[in-house]
C-alpha cells in the first residue's frame, strides 16, 4: 500500500498497481491508462511504456517496485526520491543523466517519491490519481503479507480398544442344514423327466467325475504304452502352399528321387565372370531448392541473409554469441536514436527470425495486412516475406526474397 499526497489537478500523477507505484509528469488520460496496464505487468514493462515514444519524449518519473523482497527504484529528470536505510536518509536524483538512474534497495525502511511526506496522505493500492508525491513503508508490506495460521488438526476421538475374553463371547443359535423341500402335491412333473435327471446325476462306478466330463475310457497298460516310430515307415508328406512352390521352379535336368525341387544346386548358380542383368534403380526426385531471403534497408542497400546479420548504429557480432558467422550491418539515422546493436535477423530452415537485442527504443514489426506489433526483448520472432522491421527514427528493414 502507498500513501499518496492529496493534490488538485497538476503536472504530476501517481499510477499504482501490482505492488509498484509510478510518479510521472503526465497529463494525458489515454497515456496514463496505458501506463496503468504497464505498471500492473512489471518493472521492465513500465520502463518500456515510458520510453515507447523515444527517449527524448520520455517524461520525468520516479518508479518504485516493492512487489519483491528487493525493492527497485528508477528516477529520471526532475523527479526525486528519498530513501531511509538504518535510520539515515539519502536522496536519489538523476541530475546530469540523459536516461535515468536505477538502483536496488535491500534494506530500505521507507521510500518517498516527490513531495509525498509534506502533507496529509491517503492510502492507494491500485489506480491513477493526481498527486505530487507518495510514500511507502516496509512495515506496511510486512503487515499486508501476514498470513492467518491454519486451525489445529482435529484428531479422531477414538481410544484404545480393549481385548474381549473368549469366555465372554456368546454363541448364537445353531443353523440347521438346508434340506430339499418335498415337491408340491399340486405340481405335476412327468415321470420321464425325473428319470433322466436321476440317471444324469447318478455317480459313475469307475470314477466320481463322469457326470461332469462324460464317460471315462479305460485302457490297459499294454495299449497305453508309447512305442518308437517304425523306421521303415514313410515320412509324412507336407503340402506346401502354391506361392512357395511357384517361386522355386525345378531346374532343367534336375535329379529324380529324393530331390525336393526346392533346393538350389551349385550348378544352377551363375558362374563367376558371366554377365548379369543390370538392376534398374528408380530415378531420385530432384530436391527442391531452399528459399533464399534478403533485407532491404531504408537507405537503399540490400543485404542477403546467407548468414545472420546484426543491424545497429555500431553493431558488434559479439553481442549475439549464439549466431555463428554473423555479419554486422551499420544503419544510421539523422537522430542516431537506434541502439549500437539493435536487432538480429537470421534464417532458420525456411523462415526468417527477428530478435530484438534489448534495444533502448524497442523494435516494431509490421506483417503484411496486420497491425504493428512490438517485439519482446531477446525473444526470437518468426516473420514472413514483406514484413517491415521498424527500428525507430525512420530506420527500417524489409524482408524480401533473394534473387
Amino acid at each position: 500500500m502507498f500513501e499518496v499526497q492529496q493534490a488538485a489537478a497538476g503536472e504530476w500523477a501517481v499510477v499504482a498497481g501490482g505492488g509498484r507505484a509510478l510518479l510521472v509528469a503526465e497529463t494525458d488520460p489515454v497515456r496514463l491508462r496505458g501506463l496503468l496496464v504497464a505498471v500492473r505487468a512489471g518493472f521492465a514493462e513500465t520502463l518500456d511504456g515510458l520510453v515507447a515514444a523515444g527517449l527524448s519524449r520520455t517524461p520525468s518519473f520516479a518508479l518504485l517496485d516493492a512487489s519483491a523482497e528487493t525493492v527497485l527504484l528508477a528516477v529520471r529528470g526532475t523527479a526525486a526520491a528519498t530513501v531511509t536505510e538504518d535510520g539515515r536518509e539519502r536522496s536519489v536524483r538523476a541530475t546530469g543523466v540523459s536516461s535515468w538512474v536505477e538502483t536496488q534497495l535491500t534494506g530500505a525502511e521507507t521510500v518517498t517519491l516527490g513531495d509525498g511526506a509534506s502533507r496529509d496522505t491517503l492510502p492507494l493500492v491500485e489506480g491513477v490519481v493526481r498527486s505530487s508525491g507518495l510514500a511507502w513503508s516496509a512495515d506496511e508490506r510486512e503487515e499486508a503479507g501476514a498470513t492467518v495460521a491454519a486451525p489445529p488438526r482435529r484428531e479422531r476421538d477414538t481410544g484404545p480398544v480393549d481385548a474381549v475374553a473368549a469366555e465372554a463371547i456368546v454363541a448364537g443359535p445353531a443353523v440347521e442344514p438346508f434340506a430339499a423341500a418335498e415337491p408340491d402335491e399340486h405340481t405335476r412333473v412327468p415321470e420321464a423327466t425325473l428319470t433322466e435327471v436321476a440317471a444324469a446325476s447318478a455317480p459313475s462306478e469307475t470314477t466320481g467325475y463322469d457326470h461332469l466330463f462324460g464317460a471315462t475310457m479305460v485302457r490297459s497298460v499294454e495299449e497305453a504304452a508309447v512305442r518308437p516310430e517304425d523306421e521303415e515307415a514313410a515320412p509324412a508328406r507336407i503340402d506346401l502352399p502354391g506361392f512357395i512352390t511357384d517361386s522355386f521352379p525345378p531346374a532343367a535336368g534336375s535329379l529324380e528321387g529324393d530331390h525336393d525341387g526346392l533346393t538350389i544346386m551349385s550348378g544352377d548358380l551363375p558362374r563367376r565372370g558371366e554377365p548379369t542383368a543390370p538392376v534398374e534403380t528408380p530415378e531420385s526426385e530432384p530436391v527442391p531448392e531452399r528459399q533464399r531471403f534478403a533485407v532491404l534497408l531504408s537507405d537503399g542497400r540490400r543485404e542477403p541473409l546467407s548468414v545472420p546479420v546484426v543491424v545497429g548504429r555500431a553493431p558488434s557480432v559479439s553481442a549475439v554469441p549464439s549466431l555463428r558467422g554473423a555479419r554486422p550491418v551499420t544503419l544510421t539515422t539523422a537522430e542516431d536514436d537506434i541502439s549500437r546493436s539493435h536487432v538480429a535477423v537470421a534464417v532458420e530452415g525456411d523462415s526468417v527470425v527477428v530478435t530484438d537485442l534489448h534495444s533502448r527504443n524497442g523494435t516494431m514489426v509490421v506483417l503484411p495486412g496486420a497491425s504493428p506489433q512490438k517485439l519482446r526483448s531477446g525473444e526470437p520472432t518468426t516473420v514472413v516475406l514483406g514484413t517491415v522491421i521498424d527500428l525507430g527514427s525512420g530506420a527500417t528493414l524489409t524482408v524480401e526474397a533473394a534473387g
